[in-house]
């Protein structure tokens, strides 16, 4: 019984944790993790929906060592905005905001695309995870900030998924602000 129970641990434990360098997309609903700052990000995707409304969340955590708490990671959007946890938005069929989590090296990152009408296209916004950092002196400790970001005029075939693809292949160095 004790082997089949460790067995089952073992195989569902695999089963939650992707490639270590794997894109996980808002729509790849469940537990994901990857090495980072010493430790582990632990991202959990899900779905808000009733009646009315239908949007994915990620709400990220950082795990110091096995068995520590676990640490809410914001999104800091500036220095008066900071999200608790991220929303993909929608309207109707047409996808007005959405993103993904990148390991690019040892760094991991928060890619979002978000529709702009002024001026109009889509801008492409970073996020890394850091750590104990000097602007932000009184926390949070961990946090998702703001790197850098590149915008899409709007053209006939531009769409927040077309602009998530091209970023998944660009290099971090090309988006970071020096």
């Amino acid at each position: 019984m004790k082997t089949l129970l460790a067995s089952c641990t073992l195989a569902l434990t695999l089963a939650l944790a992707p490639a270590a360098h794997a894109d996980v997309a808002s729509s790849q609903q469940g537990l994901h993790q990857w090495p980072a700052l010493k430790g582990k990000l632990v991202m959990v995707a899900g779905t808000v929906s009733d009646v009315l409304r239908y949007k994915r969340s990620m709400t990220f955590y950082f795990e110091s060592k096995p068995g520590a708490d676990w640490v809410h990671v914001p999104i800091v959007k500036s220095q008066d905005d900071q999200e608790e946890t991220w929303y993909n938005v929608s309207h109707g069929e047409t996808t007005m905001v959405d993103g993904f989590v990148a390991a690019r090296g040892g760094d991991v990152y928060l890619i979002e695309a978000a529709v702009s009408e002024s001026p109009a296209g889509i801008k492409a916004s970073w996020y890394k995870l850091t750590t104990d950092d000097p602007a932000y002196p009184d926390g949070p400790f961990y946090l998702l900030k703001p790197v850098g970001q590149k915008f899409y005029a709007k053209s006939k075939d531009l769409t927040v998924e077309s602009v998530l693809k091209k970023e998944a292949t660009v290099k971090p160095e090309s988006r970071i602000k020096q």
